[in-house]
């Protein structure tokens, strides 16, 4: 039989031995409750995650890796009274545009990236619109698509923007576009890439492979993954990272590819001829490159153009005149152009268009720029 001392042990030791079991059991159920609540958090971050806000209206292309889907409208894209909207053509409009110019009108067509097609504003803030705005004799076509190189901005005009006389051609380009050209793909969009052969343009990956469907839900995957709790923790355990960080959007850009952009440049000039389109150059300025402007890519834009005989304008000095609070108020916190900022570019448009390009129409208020 147990001694008494052992009983007496035994009792002492219980509330003890209860009080640890049922910390043990809170700290179990803390555990599991916490373990949904990061599981339910990771499902509605995958559910809610979208990587560019451009696939919402765009579609697989297998010429151009993607494109505007066609008739699309979407009232608040950009937030309250910042409507999207594509014609049947798939250009950001709300009517067609018939192939001639309409009696009475000077048409431009702006090809570009996402700064040309005004991503963040309204359908009537980006900057075709504002030129057509403050100069109702133009008509203005925007060609403008987010994430778009050089290549695809040419490739995509020879496809479908050729169908569409104009006066005036504008190309206008940030310096980012010119690294996207390096590339088969632009943050994992598989794109077509041009490259020189014997003194001509090829362009390789296509048909660009269909993957347009399968990002949406790999990349929720990855997102779910990468809000546990449980995978946060662990990476904010780890020792940093000593690698070198990399600018998906930016680099030194090869001479080759600079090569395959004086090709495609030439190129547009030689469709532009024939049909009586006068090709403009236009370099964009960013915001985070402003102190280093002009950039090498904006020096080789101004070269080329020299030398093709083309117009050029940079609209670096434009902005570089402009006070920090005046030059903040131009940019979105994306680094994209704000209302304010498509103004300035549009009316900077406007003046040099009139100083450079013989028979542009003069515009009430715009005063011509001096000629460079």
């Amino acid at each position: 039989m147990p001694s008494n001392s052992t009983e007496a042990a035994a009792r002492g030791a219980s509330p003890w031995l209860n009080l640890l079991v049922s910390v043990a059991a809170l700290i179990v159920v803390f555990l599991l409750v916490e373990g949904l609540a990061s599981v339910l958090m990771s499902v509605k971050a995958a559910r809610h995650t979208v990587f560019m806000r451009e696939e919402s209206h765009s579609e697989y292309d297998p010429e151009l890796g993607w494109r505007h889907q066609r008739s699309f409208h979407a009232p608040e894209l950009y937030g309250p009274g910042a409507p999207f909207t594509t014609n049947g053509q798939g250009l950001r409009a709300a009517e067609d545009y018939t192939p001639a110019v309409p009696a009475g009108r000077y048409r431009v067509v702006a090809l570009g990236d996402s700064f040309t097609m005004g991503y963040g504003v309204g359908d009537g803030a980006h900057y075709p619109a504002q030129m057509q705005a403050a100069c109702p004799t133009l008509q203005t076509v925007n060609m403008g698509q987010g994430g778009y190189g050089l290549d695809q901005n040419y490739l995509w005009y020879r496809r479908d923007g050729v169908a569409l006389q104009s006066q005036v051609l504008l190309v206008a380009a940030i310096a980012h576009d010119f690294y996207r050209m390096a590339h088969d793909n632009f943050v994992g969009y598989p794109k077509p890439m041009l490259k020189v052969e014997q003194g001509t343009l090829r362009v390789s990956n296509v048909p660009v492979p269909q993957a347009w469907g399968t990002r949406t839900p790999l990349r929720r995957a990855l997102t779910f993954a990468e809000s546990l709790a449980v995978v946060r923790t662990s990476r904010a355990l780890l020792p940093p990272s000593q690698a070198p960080a990399h600018d998906p959007f930016y680099g030194v850009v090869p001479d080759e590819v600079m090569a395959a952009a004086g090709l495609a440049l030439d190129e547009l000039a030689s469709l532009s001829r024939p049909r009586g389109q006068q090709l403009v150059l236009v370099y964009l300025p960013l915001r985070d490159l402003l102190p280093l402007e002009p950039s090498r890519e904006a020096r080789w834009m101004e070269a080329h153009a020299r030398q093709s005989q083309l117009p050029f304008i940079n609209l670096v000095p434009e902005f570089s005149r402009l006070s920090p609070a005046e030059l903040a108020g131009m940019y979105r916190a994306d680094n994209h152009y704000s209302d304010a900022g498509n103004r300035l570019v549009a009316q900077a448009l406007l003046r040099h268009l009139q100083a450079q390009v013989p028979g542009f129409p003069a515009c009430p208020g715009i005063t011509p720029a001096a000629r460079p």
